[in-house]
């Protein structure tokens, strides 16, 4: 086969765009830290790429459930380990004013102070997070809790479990209801109003005094229960989040492997790249010399 100054220019040409492709891919790996910047460059791997990323995002996301999860858990737990130790208190007064002998005036100062009581357990029941009332059920944007002026109170809210997306198919309920808390079981504004009543009476009856001892201890057991069930929601979160960040770690791991460039490598690569290219342009020079043609053009 004949071989014209025509084709070794193209063989020559197309040599020297192969290597200034493959320098421009090497020098773009080492700018950017990554083997695969395009689909083209590993589709399989890219592939990869995405799915790890798609994972991340689900994992962020979960983690952000979780870490709102954690809130709402710890303002329940503040407000009801306030609104025990205001029944604490309330039960005190119980059995101290269960005597017949308690003079009129002291009375009237415990009534003021189971006054007191009540509203600060109220206000505490209408504990929101943000704009959310935690206590109201799935009605979270209306105060779950209300009075008369005779201290009867009303609930509002629903019996709706709020729960968050922890994980694929885990969910995970973080809300206790004031129903559940304050109403089902003992009414603890029913109890609070009722030793009011009797401290309050013109004629005063100790033995309705002592009556409410029995439910005040109940009502503090009922809201303990419901920081139990709290404390244990809080551990479940914890152990789904320290869970998910193990997870997290590992799927980095993978996106880094999977996309990131060895380095050392890739300079290494890059610098032969380098004296492959300049070989070329070299060559290329050496072979297509000016011809009598060239200058009969």
């Amino acid at each position: 086969m004949r071989v014209t100054n025509q084709m070794i220019k193209g063989s020559v040409t197309r040599d020297i765009m192969q290597n200034t492709e493959r320098l421009f891919q090497m020098q773009n790996i080492v700018s950017t830290g990554k083997r695969i910047n395009r689909p083209s460059d590993d589709p399989v791997g890219m592939s990869n790429v995405l799915d790890y990323r798609k994972t991340l995002s689900s994992i962020n996301q979960y983690e952000s459930n979780i870490a709102h999860g954690e809130m709402w858990i710890e303002v329940t737990e503040s407000s009801l380990e306030t609104i025990n130790d205001l029944l604490e208190t309330a039960k005190n007064i119980a059995i101290d004013y269960s005597s017949e002998t308690i003079e009129l005036d002291t009375r009237e100062e415990a009534a003021a102070t189971i006054k007191q009581i009540y509203d600060q357990v109220l206000d505490l029941a209408n504990s929101t997070l943000g704009d959310s009332y935690i206590f109201a059920g799935h009605r979270t944007d209306t105060p779950p809790f209300s009075r008369d002026d005779d201290y009867h109170a009303a609930y509002s809210g629903d019996n709706g479990d709020i729960k968050i997306v922890a994980g694929e198919d885990v969910d995970i309920k973080i809300n206790a209801t004031g129903e559940d808390l304050f109403v089902t079981g003992v009414n603890v504004f029913d109890a609070l109003r009722y030793l009011k009543d009797a401290l309050e009476a013109p004629i005063f009856d100790a033995s309705a005094v002592s009556a409410q001892i029995e439910p005040l201890i109940d009502a503090c057991d009922q809201i303990q229960r419901g920081r139990t069930e709290n404390a244990g929601t809080f551990t479940r979160l914890e152990t789904t989040k320290n869970q998910l960040a193990g997870f997290k770690l590992n799927v980095e791991d993978m996106l880094y492997n999977t996309e990131n460039a060895d380095m050392t490598r890739t300079i290494m690569e890059l610098q032969s790249q380098e004296t492959a290219y300049q070989a070329s342009i070299a060559t290329g020079a050496r072979i297509i010399q000016p011809s009598l043609l060239d200058y009969l053009k």
